[in-house]
């Protein structure tokens, strides 16, 4: 696979780079003024298809028709009045596959059209000898590489892969909820022998049918994907026709974590999936491995697995209304990062122990590696609440979590594996990587190796340095580490002095040294670009529910909610589509809130920009709540003041915590108050920052707005260093 090198400016094409469902081009306040809620990214940024003739319109429904993979796509054509559908004549590269259409419900004629090898394809429509319209579509393999490439190697297929891609048929198991109360959870179900104890549930669509659910398991992307939906075997399904019990609405769950996988794992999709609140309402439950952020963390491997998925499901299942997400931790990175990055692929994510992405929380954990490292060494005696001041955080439980329990700076070491685990994650979710011992990265006897770093796993986000390794987007040039304590008098003079003169940093291969590091040229601008370091200007359109518990010594900082909202107000004007509940609010009340929220966004067909409507459409169970650990009521500005801080808020910088790299200025004693420092003081400190101290008073160094759809390969599958847009459809 050969590269190519992108730059552009770091601007936005604002528009409609959307996947959802329904039909599945919309709800980006693009050309139609979004009065289409669900969709996937269209022809172009607004302007009409080229395919498109007075003649017949010919729509792809599964995807954009440039996207397609496995083989299938769903396809919709619309003749012209005065031409009848049952006269045209719709061929594939000249092959007649007019039997795959025909007028479906809805008086739509519509066909999966199936058997497309990877590459090119002329789907055109014929009335006689006259050629109608033509659109091509370009199917890619089912093993991916359609927004990213190279794909991470080495890659373990389980047993039963028919090729290196992991390749094997769907396979379908059947669950079902018994009437009996004694019968705890989901049991085995035999469609050839029904049992006689099958619970009924209503639906939100008021249909009263049996509590049995098929959950599909398949293989995309080289890894696997679960779908549970209710479901009657005895009766038909078709993409034109799905069974009444499902109510054509989605629900992605994700699993927590950020990790490097280098081999296949479904040790908890299956699970996942089998949400009895939402599959009672007669949702569709996907659970896909490769947005497992503690089994793949980077951000155009999620959405592109994401986007197949839901493929899948409109092209086996039916056009969806609308998706929406739901997850916890890395859970909140995946669906917060991709919603902001990939239009379309949510309407809502409800999120809980909310991380706003990988790449901005990934500065703290390493800010904790080298904190934690000072304070293990230095001769200068710190309190434990001295330590934490310096830090950040209400006390020092927090980096030791970060480091010791979750490990997550393996994510910076090329060497770390996942050494230990935690129950109910995914093997990968402390972070570092699963590859073989013998595949590895080693500097003496293996060098070329797998290197077990989240930016190594995504080196064609970041892009390589000389040395090959992926470029490193972290930097604490210039940093003032426990700024805010000195300046509050909670540490001394002394203690500032030699913490900033000491902390160092880590090589390229995580050994400590004595310097600070710069991140490497390139690696900043790719990390706003691609959404890693997540600026939100795409979540405007996005109905968001934030789920916040107290924990004041644990990783998920109460700041982190308020750190979104504040990325929401920069870029959008507002945060008028995000709520906030603080120790208030169930998983089911937020299923509840989310899909009247969306629904009545959906209801609404004028031309209303999409974002507008978001704000429009809020129910009133989706205000800010607020409550105490007992269930007592609190402002929010009390909520607001329970917010921990972190070790860059700590240095000065603002709530919204996305400067990968500061821009500098010169020392200067007044900047510091009433802190005296002595002349020998002084020195060192101008000696432990040469080029200037940060200044967050100013954007970071090239910090940017995110590009929306990136891709990492071109049309020819080129790799694409640093990504680009998706081009318009010819």
């Amino acid at each position: 696979m050969s590269e190519k090198t992108w730059s552009g400016r770091g601007g936005v094409l604002l528009a409609a780079w959307c996947i959802g469902g329904g039909a599945l081009l919309a709800g980006c306040g693009g050309g139609d003024g979004g009065a289409r809620f669900a969709g996937l990214p269209p022809a172009s940024t607004g302007n009409p298809p080229a395919t498109t003739t007075e003649a017949a319109d010919i729509k792809v429904l599964s995807n954009r028709a440039d996207l397609v993979s496995g083989g299938d796509a769903l396809v919709e054509i619309v003749p012209a009045a005065g031409i009848a559908a049952s006269a045209l004549r719709i061929e594939l590269d000249g092959t007649d596959v007019s039997s795959a259409f025909a007028m479906r419900p809805g008086e739509r004629f519509m066909g999966l059209v199936t058997g497309m090898s990877e590459g090119r394809h002329l789907l055109s429509a014929r009335a006689g000898d006259t050629a109608l319209s033509s659109l091509v579509i370009t199917n890619h393999a089912n093993g991916g590489r359609i927004l990213y490439g190279p794909q991470i190697q080495p890659w373990a297929c389980d047993a039963g892969a028919q090729d290196a891609d992991c390749n094997r048929p769907v396979s379908y198991s059947f669950k079902y909820l018994s009437s009996d109360p004694a019968v705890a959870g989901f049991q085995p179900y035999d469609p050839a022998r029904p049992p006689a104890d099958i619970a009924t549930t209503t639906t939100d669509q008021g249909r009263t049918v049996p509590f049995v659910v098929r959950i599909e398991t398949g293989v995309q992307d080289r890894d696997y994907y679960d779908l549970a939906v209710l479901f009657d075997p005895a009766k038909p399904w078709a993409p034109w026709q799905p069974q009444a019990a499902w109510n054509r609405k989605l629900l992605i769950q994700h699993g927590s974590g950020c990790g490097n996988g280098y081999g296949q794992s479904n040790a908890l999709s299956s699970q996942r999936v089998l949400d009895r609140d939402a599959l009672s309402r007669g949702f569709a439950v996907l659970a896909v491995s490769l947005n497992d952020s503690g089994h793949n963390c980077n951000i155009a491997v999620q959405a592109e697995a994401t986007m197949m998925a839901k493929e899948r499901i409109v092209e086996a299942y039916g056009e969806l209304r609308y998706t929406f997400g739901y997850g916890t931790s890395g859970g909140a990175i995946a669906q917060q990062w991709m919603a902001n990055a990939y239009p379309g692929l949510y309407q809502g994510i409800i999120v809980g122990a909310s991380f706003p992405d990988a790449g901005s929380t990934g500065n703290e954990v390493e800010d904790c590696a080298l904190l934690r490292n000072y304070f293990g060494r230095t001769a200068t005696a710190w309190t434990p609440d001295q330590q934490a001041a310096a830090s950040g955080h209400l006390n020092t439980a927090v980096c030791t979590e970060w480091i010791d329990f979750y490990k997550f700076n393996n994510n910076l070491n090329p060497y770390a594996t996942n050494i230990a685990n935690i129950p109910g994650t995914s093997p990968t979710a402390l972070g570092g990587c699963d590859a073989p011992p013998g595949a590895r990265y080693d500097a003496t006897f293996n060098p070329g190796g797998a290197r077990c770093t989240s930016a190594d796993s995504a080196i064609s986000i970041f892009g390589k340095r000389p040395d090959g390794f992926a470029n490193r987007p972290y930097s604490n040039v210039g940093l003032q580490y426990g700024l805010l304590a000195l300046k509050a008098g909670r540490i001394s003079a002394e203690q500032f002095v030699d913490l900033n003169a000491n902390i160092g940093s880590h090589t390229i291969d995580y050994a400590l040294q004595a310097p600070r590091v710069a991140a490497d040229p390139g690696a900043i601008e790719a990390s706003y670009r691609s959404g890693s370091f997540n600026q939100a200007n795409g979540l405007g359109q996005v109905a968001i529910i934030d789920i916040r518990t107290l924990d004041i010594s644990g990783i998920h900082h109460q700041h982190r909610s308020w750190t979104l909202r504040a990325r929401l107000d920069r870029a959008n004007g507002g945060h008028a589509n995000q709520a906030i509940w603080y120790q208030a609010g169930s998983q089911r009340e937020a299923y509840d809130t989310m899909d009247a929220w969306l629904g009545a966004i959906e209801r609404d067909g004028g031309a209303t920009p999409l974002a507008q409507k978001v704000i429009a459409h809020r129910p009133a169970s989706a205000n800010d709540r607020c409550g105490s650990a007992d269930g007592t009521g609190l402002s929010m500005l009390e909520c607001t003041g329970l917010a921990d801080g972190s070790t860059r808020m700590a240095a000065g910088e603002a709530i919204t915590g996305d400067v990968l790299e500061c821009q500098l200025v010169p020392l200067d004693r007044a900047s510091y108050g009433t802190v005296v420092f002595s002349d020998a003081q002084w020195s060192r400190l101008k000696a432990a920052f040469p080029t200037g101290v940060c200044d967050f008073g100013r954007p970071g160094k090239g910090q940017q707005l995110t590009r929306f759809w990136q891709t990492y390969l071109d049309t020819l599958g080129q790799v694409v260093v640093g990504g680009m847009p998706l081009p318009d459809l010819p």
